[in-house]
């Protein structure tokens, strides 16, 4: 395969019990079912409160099984836990909410050889976490990128690297930490990827680190414009990414559905800080379609 595309997805919130997100959603399944890409890659918070709600869990994979082609996912904070401690919203990532993901949706890091490329899938919130298997992802990337030589990478996970510069020091859960940002990027320089394609900020960007392309997916749920965003050129509207390859080139897009709704939820934040509070909006009959 020389010619594919791959479509980036990110940040679904999908709920049973809160069902405020899933228009959009059933807009994306029609369009990926209307033209269909070779993959599709789901880069983090594919629930809206997995930590403390089993059931979006399971919904979240439900919906996944409407796609029409093959796809890989990885944990957001919204799905498996935030990094230990998780100061804002008190839902670390625990060895029991990451079994959980497992056993929903498989490996919370993998790689995928596809025409001159490997892609590589990594927990975010693996990264600086402390945990045993921190370690284990780092060695299964080096063990990935031995021997693929030959191959462009590129990596994908929910964080991105940064938010204003590669060498910031705030502890902020918004972006990586200092440490395994500095891992991250040096194996990038060392291995010469490509592009990191990343979530969790509800906007697109695109923008370079040297000659690696950082990708900031929007998600298909919401924006706000309550939060100051330190990137001027940030698009926040509700959207996907598409990446297409000829060989070793690529080309991305943002791609905004017509009948998707940029929902704004501004006051929301300001008045209870995250989507995890809003009250309950069940699914009606008919709704969550398969």
């Amino acid at each position: 395969m020389t010619d594919f595309r791959i479509v980036q997805v990110s940040d679904i919130h999908l709920s049973r019990k809160r069902a405020y997100f899933l228009d959009n959603w059933d807009v994306f399944v029609e369009e990926m079912r209307a033209d269909p890409p070779d993959r599709i890659y789901v880069t983090g918070d594919l629930c809206l409160n997995g930590p403390n709600e089993p059931d979006d869990v399971a919904f979240a994979r439900e919906q996944l099984n409407r796609l029409p082609v093959p796809w890989k996912a990885l944990p957001g904070n919204h799905d498996s836990g935030e990094l230990p401690p998780d100061e804002r919203l008190g839902k670390p990532l625990t060895a029991t909410r990451r079994e959980i993901w497992l056993e929903y949706f498989g490996a919370d890091y993998w790689f995928e050889d596809i025409g001159d490329w490997c892609f590589v899938g990594l927990n975010a919130q693996l990264i600086d976490s402390g945990f045993g298997e921190e370690t284990a992802q780092w060695r299964f990337l080096e063990s990935v990128a031995d021997g693929r030589e030959k191959r462009s990478l590129g990596i994908f996970l929910h964080k991105p690297l940064y938010l204003r510069r590669p060498d910031e020091t705030d502890q902020k859960l918004s972006a990586l930490m200092p440490e395994g940002r500095a891992k991250l990027l040096e194996f990038c320089a060392h291995h010469k990827a490509k592009f990191v394609g990343s979530g969790h900020l509800h906007c697109y960007r695109s923008m370079r680190h040297g000659g690696l392309r950082l990708i900031w997916a929007p998600g298909t749920s919401f924006v706000s414009s309550v939060r100051s965003m330190p990137a001027p050129k940030a698009v926040r509207r509700a959207g996907y990414v598409e990446y297409r390859f000829t060989g070793k080139q690529f080309t991305v897009r943002l791609v905004e559905p017509p009948r998707f709704i940029s929902h704004d939820y501004r006051n929301w934040f300001l008045e209870k800080g995250s989507t995890v509070h809003l009250p309950p909006r069940p699914l009606r009959k008919g709704e969550g379609g398969t």
